[in-house]
């Protein structure tokens, strides 16, 4: 049976993009999260705008409420 690709949805995200969710819905702006995570700013700005887009999303109050529903609280941040 051939590997299915999961392009979309809260599955699809990589661990990279899961910490920067997950930091965001924390609060953290992307210059504190990039901090956080030892990446420039460019890089969590370039994993947010994957994300939003797996997720069919446009914001940071979307993406908490993401974090929420499928982590059952607020990110824990790293």
């Amino acid at each position: 049976m051939p590997a299915t690709v999961m392009n979309s949805g809260w599955a699809s995200l990589t661990p990279a993009e899961l910490r920067v969710a997950r930091l965001v819905a924390d609060g953290l702006t992307n210059r504190a999260a990039a901090g956080v995570l030892n990446v420039s700013p460019h890089t969590v700005d370039s994993h947010l705008r994957h994300i939003f887009g797996k997720l069919q999303i446009t914001g940071r109050v979307a993406l908490a409420r993401h974090v929420l529903i499928h982590e059952g609280g607020m990110g824990k941040g790293a």
